[in-house]
């Protein structure tokens, strides 16, 4: 599935589109069971995500003005972007080239916004910036996808797993909402309606401390072998449909799509390049001690390095594991 295809095709309801920031059949009876279940029963959460880009300077136009986040630290070859108390994402600028297809490695990742006032506030903040995006509602979530100067693909997302009632098949692929609606799996976001809720047009004010990055969707080289390792490291299978070259895992809330994979790009394709723009690396922060220890004697290619764990998963994607 080409990227460029992905933009211009995700108001479809193809069953692979449909996959993306959504629970599927398969986990529909888990999140009817899980309705009480909350953020604070998960195994793990991200840290910051690490790219590489061409440019620290478009990198601080696209960051600051268009997602609207904080400039927290520059130099000549790095610059850290977030909230008022945390970094979210960190650009190198070690690229020589922009985000290409055919390889594996990342398709997107999603900042998650805390409230449906954020999430307007970005609509409003990409309007007036005139800058393209395609939104999305996908039951579960309630979507933003553009991507930068690089083409690395960014979803901006509010988490509604309160929504979700149950998967319809008939005719089709599409979801009921728990007041009944029944909408495509990637229907059309009412971006006039989320509108209603903003509260603040001040874009000089940055996003709020409570975003988050709240899932990384890969291109896998081989996704039966990501998935199994993605569950030796703790996250709870939600979708596995090896027919379509997809799974994706939570990690023990109603919302079970943190981890995600793909290989519609193609089966054993290599990982991208790092002269390429793209993931560098990203940070899985554990709740606890024990959870990191248990996680990390459940693989078996960790290396300690100055105190701190590094992996790869099976497509080579480089990994920090801390439970800090």
């Amino acid at each position: 599935m080409k990227r460029k295809q992905f933009i211009k095709s995700i108001l479809g309801t193809t069953l692979l589109l449909s996959m993306d920031g959504i629970s599927t059949i398969a986990n529909a009876i888990t999140l009817q069971n899980a309705k009480n279940a909350n953020k604070s029963d998960e195994i793990a959460s991200f840290g910051t995500v690490h790219l590489n880009n061409t440019s620290i300077e478009k990198a601080i136009t696209f960051w600051t003005k268009v997602i609207g986040m904080k400039l927290r630290s520059q130099s000549n070859s790095v610059a850290e972007f977030g909230t008022e108390n945390k970094t979210l994402v960190v650009v190198h600028q070690t690229a020589k080239s922009a985000f290409k297809e055919g390889y594996s490695g990342l398709y997107h990742f999603a900042i998650h916004l805390a409230t449906k006032q954020e999430l307007a506030k970005a609509i409003y903040r990409l309007q007036q910036n005139k800058y393209s995006f395609s939104p999305i509602d996908h039951t579960m979530t309630q979507s933003l996808y553009l991507t930068d100067y690089d083409n690395v693909m960014v979803e901006l997302a509010l988490e509604t797993p309160e929504r979700f009632k149950r998967v319809i098949t008939e005719g089709g692929l599409f979801m009921e909402d728990t007041d009944g609606t029944v909408r495509g799996a990637s229907a059309p976001l009412d971006t006039e309606e989320i509108l209603k809720c903003l509260a603040e047009k001040d874009l000089s004010k940055i996003i709020s401390d409570d975003a988050k990055i709240g899932h990384i969707h890969f291109y896998a080289k081989d996704v039966n072998e990501n998935n199994n390792f993605y569950k030796q490291l703790g996250f709870k299978q939600s979708n596995y449909f090896p027919n379509y070259k997809f799974a994706d895992l939570g990690a023990g809330s109603s919302y079970t799509h943190r981890i995600a994979m793909n290989s519609w790009h193609g089966n054993n394709k290599p990982l991208a390049p790092s002269t390429n723009a793209g993931l560098k690396h990203y940070h899985i922060v554990f709740k606890s001690k024990e959870q990191l220890l248990k996680s990390i004697k459940a693989i078996d290619n960790v290396q300690e390095k100055e105190g701190n764990y590094w992996a790869t998963d099976p497509t080579g994607v480089e990994i920090f594991l801390s439970n800090n």
